[in-house]
């Protein structure tokens, strides 16, 4: 690079003015940190340089004698020439100034240069004059990306955003809207700028929502949930609001309104809720809804005398099993609807299990229960008929009071229980009250639970694996274990039946302890044969749950057959869930030794959202009695679909149990259901079935 200019140079002259133009050379050579050029438009319009600064030979890394009298094209190369001569034929062609930017990447980075080209024409000479400044400008430049990145995000965040964004005056005027609250409110967005916010809320939430306001206003963001607004077709819709101030220097200019529409979401909860305290079939009060009539009853009452009447239909099972499970669920809503009718049961009737039914009477007297129970017993001498078809059964009735054969639901019912047994070994059709001595009936339930002690030592207990399907593709990656008993003396046992002895003697505790190691054992075994993929999931009883160190048991398993956690599922009730705080620490505790873990027999219990929220929970299974109906019950088809619906929006996977028919399969396939389980598919398979399944599969 030519270095000659190294110092302005004053020649000796009277006149100063002869100075000045050597003066002002140098000083643009030498030290102008700006690059000017000067070229000479040549008669094929190639522009030649005439003059360049130093500043301009340091941007191009070039001497003075690579430049001067020669072209664009030749300095600067093609590509980067063509690019710059096209700017000066613009110039000249518009005889204006003209700016541009432009970047220019090479070994030592991008630079972003800002060039002002200014035309000069000599009509004497007839002669096209070119003078060029060149800015370097690269720090300018990355400020401004940067901010126009960060702008890009802000208004990413804004139009892109799930819930409604609102800009608002100070003086609560909406200024601006994304396309979100175009959906919630039902509305053309040019339609909200101009209008006050309190407009799309009904009157009874103005106050809240002026509160809400003012303390934004004054710089503190604040939150209302279940604010009661109007979309602009008058539909109501319950939002999730937040109230944002807009700080600009420390001084609130305004307020961002964040809105979220819940309003799918309570109607969700409230359909789930429901659940809580209905029967599915009958739409009659659960046992769930039993326990706090009751609580109620006898809350300080002692001196009160309440009744529990336990009503049970005689060989229910027999004709359930003969007639078909469709049948015998019209005939219990039937006998629901009977009963319902019978004066003084229309809220005093729950449903408790399939066939037996809970009246309860308050502040009442023995003549007034035995009226009772005779005319109920006689609602059946009628018959019911189904489709044409007349059905006669009957019922017998057990009685237990308060408070001399309990205090609580759980005393009272069972009670009631053994009275109805009584009722039914006496001849059916009958109804009997409770008394001590009925306690002796019980002897083959003490002699089960005896022998269920030592079902493990005698080895009277096994698992079958029943597969849950993928409903897409017919893979099989996940199978559940059920237990059996055989038992020497009373043979094979319903697990219907010893489960809940075992409940209630506190064996489920060393039966659940055995039943996951022997999931374990079948994983490492499984996966020696090659069998790597499929997940074991276990039912655990609340009792299992609730032990403090059912973790390390779990873990200790997991450890001593060296099974990937991940194989793993256990399947919790919701009636495991009833202690929030230590539910939630037990889940985390198995999260983090990386089991799955599933919601059982999901709608049946205690069903809430609050607990779907905040619990770890990977999958959830909708129990089988609402797959069963889901040809003849629209109402068990739309909670079904919620209940996908739900478990998708939480990101949970979906099982549906109970699957039997072809029908069954499209629904829940359509529905967006993961995977189905049930005969439709497969029976409860032996181990060794089981894996003859998996590797013909694999």
């Amino acid at each position: 690079m030519d270095t000659s200019y190294s110092g302005i140079e004053l020649k000796e002259s009277a006149d100063a003015a002869l100075m000045i133009p050597s003066v002002l050379e140098q000083l643009i050579t030498i030290h102008a940190s700006d690059a000017i050029y000067m070229m000479k438009a040549d008669h094929k319009d190639q522009f030649i340089y005439l003059y360049v600064n130093n500043a301009a030979l340091r941007s191009m890394n070039l001497r003075r004698e690579d430049v001067l009298g020669k072209s664009i094209l030749q300095v600067m190369g093609e590509e980067t020439g063509r690019k710059i001569h096209n700017y000066y034929l613009k110039a000249k062609a518009s005889k204006k100034n003209l700016r541009y930017r432009d970047r220019i990447s090479d070994e030592s980075g991008t630079s972003t240069f800002e060039t002002s080209i200014t035309p000069i024409f000599s009509g004497e000479m007839n002669e096209n004059y070119m003078v060029a400044v060149a800015r370097d400008v690269t720090r300018e430049q990355i400020e401004r990306d940067r901010l126009q990145t960060l702008e890009q995000r802000y208004r990413s965040i804004i139009e892109e955003n799930l819930d409604a964004i609102l800009t608002l005056s100070r003086d609560g005027i909406m200024e601006s809207a994304n396309e979100a609250a175009k959906q919630i409110f039902e509305c053309d967005l040019s339609s909200l700028p101009g209008k006050p916010v309190l407009s799309l809320f009904h009157e009874e939430e103005l106050n809240k929502v002026k509160q809400a306001l003012n303390r934004s206003m004054e710089g503190t963001p604040t939150e209302v949930s279940f604010l009661e607004a109007k979309t602009f077709l008058e539909k109501p819709v319950i939002l999730q609001a937040k109230f944002v101030p807009i700080k600009l220097e420390g001084s609130v200019q305004g307020v961002y309104l964040i809105a979220r529409d819940t309003t799918a979401e309570i109607e969700t909860d409230e359909k789930i809720n429901y659940l809580h305290f209905h029967d599915r079939l009958t739409g009659l009060p659960n046992r769930q809804a039993l326990k706090s009539r009751i609580a109620e009853m006898t809350a300080n009452q002692k001196n009160e005398s309440h009744a529990i009447l336990c009503l049970d239909l005689d060989n229910f099972k027999a004709l359930n099993e003969a007639l078909g499970y469709t049948t015998g669920d019209e005939l219990l809503v039937k006998v629901a609807k009977r009963l319902e009718g019978y004066s003084g049961l229309s809220d005093n009737l729950f449903r408790l299990t399939a066939d037996e039914f809970i009246m309860t009477m308050e502040r009442t007297s023995k003549e007034e229960i035995e009226k009772m129970a005779s005319g109920v017993i006689r609602l059946f001498a009628e018959p019911f008929v189904i489709r044409g078809q007349e059905y006669f059964i009957s019922a017998s009735i057990g009685i237990s009071l308060f408070p001399q054969d309990g205090m609580d639901d759980d005393s009272l019912v069972n009670h009631a229980g053994h009275a109805l047994q009584m009722a039914k070994r006496k001849g059916r059709s009958l109804y009997q009250f409770y008394n001590v001595e009925m306690n002796k009936s019980s002897s083959r339930k003490m002699m089960m639970e005896n022998h269920l002690r030592r079902a493990i030592e005698f080895d009277e207990l096994s698992l079958v694996y029943q597969p849950q399907v993928n409903l897409k593709n017919g893979e099989i990656n996940s199978v559940e274990a059920l237990l059996r008993w055989n038992n020497r003396k009373f043979g094979h046992v319903s697990p219907g039946e010893f489960i809940p002895v075992a409940e209630e003697s506190g064996q489920i505790l060393p039966i659940g302890l055995w039943v996951i190691d022997q999931a374990c054992q079948q994983l490492f075994k499984w996966t020696s044969q090659g069998i790597r993929h499929t997940r074991i999931a276990i039912n655990i009883s609340p009792k299992q749950f609730a032990q403090e160190n059912f973790d390390e048991m779990i873990m200790e398993s997991l450890k001593k057959y060296d099974v990937d956690p991940d194989l793993l599922e256990i399947e919790i009730t919701e009636s495991a869930m009833s202690n929030m705080t230590e539910t939630l620490s037990m889940l985390k505790k198995l999260k983090n030794i990386g089991v799955k873990i599933s919601v059982d027999d999901f709608g049946t219990g205690y069903s809430s959202l609050n607990y779907l929220r905040q619990f770890p929970i990977d999958i959830l299974k909708i129990d089988q009695s609402f797959v069963k109906e889901l040809r003849s019950e629209k109402k068990d088809a739309a909670i079904t679909k919620t209940i996908i619906h739900l478990a998708h929006s939480l990101g949970l996977e979906v099982v549906a149990e109970g699957v039997e028919e072809p029908f069954q399969v499209r629904f829940l396939q359509n529905a967006q259901c993961q995977k189905g389980q049930g005969y439709f598919f497969s029976k409860p398979l032996p181990s060794c079935e089981m894996e003859k399944k998996l590797l013909s599969i694999g």
